[in-house]
């Protein structure tokens, strides 16, 4: 019968190569823990340097921008007009040359990072949740149908994408608003909801008065929290399609309310 192999112990240094034992004086891992501490040394003085640089970076923009502030001051207290027209109708300052190559250096910027971002354009992979908003205020009736139209005809999966629409404004005047979202996505089953206020105008003081006189018989309700506010999140976060009408407070207020009551359900927002 054949004996079974004895194991043999063979030592890691034996596949170091020599010469690289010579070098470090028998010390196989010498080498490395130089290297290691080496890469460490340099990436301290990388971010020493990067922070010195955003450091001299602010304090240019500042003193530039106190340069320009200081020149625009003198030309509009001596009058200074880099050309003008007869009975001074028109006329072209300091000012005017400033906005002028503010838009032209805002174009060219523009320009380059749309030729970085097209050649970077990858295949769409299908597998985000994406949730496109959209803020409306005393729309057309014909853009905002053309709006709506086009966003039905997006090609991404509809189980992927929600579409949430806030008008800004809960009058009858913008009722038609909703009523159109009613008839363009009425295949999807969408929801509706009209808010009496919006995030940042909920009076907590109203709320012991309706509380008094017996008209919320809700367990979950609380005193000092809109319970509209979690009507609107609930439908937003678990209907595919859905259309809020809150009460005016301006463009700012009808994105933060798709942002907030979307939160972290979808992976983007559009």
């Amino acid at each position: 019968r054949a004996r079974s192999p004895i194991p043999v112990l063979i030592k890691a240094e034996n596949f170091i190569p020599k010469t690289f034992r010579q070098k470090n004086n028998g010390c196989v891992t010498c080498e490395f823990q130089a290297k290691g501490t080496a890469h460490q040394n340099k990436m301290k003085l990388k971010h020493s340097l990067k922070k010195l640089g955003n450091i001299l970076r602010a304090i240019l923009t500042f003193l530039f921008a106190l340069l320009v502030l200081g020149v625009m001051v003198w030309a509009y207290v001596e009058g200074y007009q880099l050309a003008t027209s007869m009975y001074g109708i028109i006329s072209f300052g300091f000012y005017g040359l400033l906005l002028s190559l503010h838009v032209l250096v805002q174009s060219l910027f523009a320009l380059i990072e749309h030729r970085r971002m097209k050649s970077r354009t990858k295949p769409c992979s299908y597998t985000k949740t994406v949730g496109f908003t959209i803020s409306a205020y005393q729309e057309d009736p014909s853009y905002l149908r053309e709006c709506l139209n086009s966003v039905k005809a997006l090609q991404y999966p509809s189980e992927l994408l929600r579409i949430v629409m806030v008008i800004d404004g809960n009058s009858d005047d913008d009722r038609y608003m909703m009523d159109m979202f009613r008839e363009v996505f009425a295949d999807q089953d969408p929801g509706f909801f009209v808010w009496k206020n919006n995030y940042h105008t909920w009076d907590p003081t109203n709320a012991q008065q309706d509380e008094e006189m017996g008209t919320r018989g809700d367990a979950d309700y609380v005193i000092g929290e809109d319970p509209q506010r979690k009507e609107v999140e609930h439908l937003i976060q678990t209907k595919q399609c859905v259309c809020i009408m809150q009460k005016w407070g301006g463009k700012r207020e009808v994105m933060y309310t798709a942002f907030k009551a979307l939160g972290s359900s979808v992976d983007y927002i559009q």
